[in-house]
């Protein structure tokens, strides 16, 4: 492939392009578009190369009759392109093949390049569908539609490698949720997540940090499969038997505390702010004394004391004693988990809200677009390895799309079908030196013309010897 044309190319449109108006307000922007540009064409002048080198090579004719030779629209990274593309059929079988497809292992009809679509895929990991289509790719907007439907496409996974902690810890803490996502055909769709770490890097700073911390999140595990997942987890990452207490909290959802087939040891914490935020606050409302009176029955086991306290609030707000009794049932039901966040062994209060909200409930239940089932646990799967901190590769993306490894195939093929080398000699019809003829911005100042003329003025070496 001839480099140097191009060049020549480039150099004649940068020529055109600074020629007139140029201004320091425009001069960036000019030298990005310039840049747009070179890419393209050199992207398009590539893959034509590629087309036409087989066209005209031996195993081609060997093998393959040209079928005909048409223009295609490929939406890729850096822009749009316009590529020549030549069909065959193979002259013992009649068998179809594009050789453009073939290298890019685009599907039929696919019109995005993979690469494009690992660029949406990637980008929809860190913010929401609807950002990812309009600032993924360079220069292209696309619908939101067309990221959900490659999300949805999905159907591989990435193979996390847990690693042995070199440091057992004395105790392990385990916090468990639920995420809400609307669905396409209506309905909601409850999804369990969870977090697993080893309490607080650091307990004198204000701003405190999970040690070790570990997401897990799906759309089609049950809790129960979740904790197997989660068990996995801990098993392969320490020693179980070696911990001195394993601490399990949340807000008391019968899935949560259904960690007792792989945890059977473990301590449940009922969440202090769902217990005094959203039970005893209901209750008690903004009586901060009742509050604590309450408090102190509830840990004492004086549940005749409470429930008349209660009983008592009841008389006050009888309009409200279906759900006062929902919550004085609930505080009761979860009696030890209250107790159990005493134990002076639990140093970290559960923070699972602010994590859900963090790492999925803001692209998940926040969002107003429902999601197909499918959809949702490939985005889900998604935030999960961007909250573990997996840097997504191209490779990993050929994993999701096609399956574990697809890549390496793919790739041993394309390399037979790239088999090329670069023709970069310089023929007596070019030069070493490309002139770029265009006129010089005049600045305000003098002080800034003459600096300017300084700065690119041709100069000579000086060597002391």
């Amino acid at each position: 492939m001839k480099i140097i044309p191009i060049i020549n190319e480039i150099t004649n449109t940068f020529n055109e392009t600074f020629k007139n108006n140029l201004t320091p307000l425009n001069l960036e922007s000019k030298i990005r578009d310039i840049g747009d540009t070179f890419t393209l064409k050199l992207y398009e002048h590539f893959l034509n190369y590629l087309d036409e080198k087989f066209k005209n090579s031996k195993e081609r004719k060997e093998l393959y009759n040209i079928k005909e030779t048409v223009k295609r629209n490929l939406l890729t990274s850096v822009g749009y392109i316009t590529v020549n593309s030549t069909s065959y059929y193979t002259k013992d079988t009649k068998e179809r093949f594009v050789l453009l497809r073939e290298i890019l292992n685009l599907k039929p009809y696919q019109r995005i390049t993979n690469e494009a679509e690992y660029q949406l895929i990637k980008y929809s990991m860190d913010e929401n569908m609807s950002q990812a289509a309009c600032h993924a790719l360079r220069n292209t907007i696309v619908s939101r539609s067309t990221v959900s439907k490659k999300i949805k496409a999905l159907d591989g996974s990435i193979n996390e490698i847990i690693n042995k902690s070199t440091n057992q810890p004395d105790v392990l803490y385990i916090e468990m949720d639920e995420i809400h996502a609307n669905l396409q055909h209506g309905g909601n769709k409850i999804c369990p997540c969870a977090i697993v770490h080893e309490g607080y890097e650091e307990v004198f700073v204000k701003r405190k940090k999970l040690k070790n911390i570990h997401y897990f999140a799906s759309s089609k595990l049950t809790y129960e499969q979740l904790w197997e997942v989660i068990f996995d987890y801990v098993d392969k990452k320490y020693d179980i038997d070696k911990f001195n207490v394993i601490f399990v909290s949340g807000d008391g959802a019968p899935g949560i505390k259904n960690y007792t087939n792989c945890f059977p040891n473990a301590k449940f914490i009922l969440d202090p702010f769902h217990y005094i935020k959203k039970h005893l606050k209901y209750i008690f409302k903004d009586d901060i004394n009742l509050r604590n009176i309450a408090d102190d029955y509830i840990r004492n086991d004086l549940l005749d004391d409470f429930k008349t306290l209660v009983n008592y609030q009841i008389d006050k707000y009888p309009e409200q004693e279906k759900y006062m009794k929902e919550h004085m049932n609930y505080i009761i039901n979860n009696l030890d988990g209250i107790k159990n966040q005493k134990d002076e062994n639990y140093k970290v209060h559960c923070s699972m809200e602010g994590h859900v909200n963090q790492a999925f409930a803001r692209y998940i239940t926040s969002s107003p677009y429902g999601f197909s089932e499918h959809g949702l646990e490939n985005k889900l799967k998604l935030l999960v390895y961007h909250a573990n901190k997996v840097d997504l590769t191209i490779e990993d993306y050929y994993n999701l799309k096609f399956g574990n490894n697809d890549y390496e195939e793919i790739n041993i093929k394309i390399k037979k079908l790239t088999n090329i080398k670069y023709d970069q000699r310089l023929s007596s019809n070019h030069s070493l030196e490309y002139k770029i003829n265009t006129s010089s911005p005049i600045f305000d100042s003098h002080e800034c013309n003459s600096k300017f003329k300084e700065l690119t003025s041709t100069r000579k070496e000086i060597y002391v010897i």
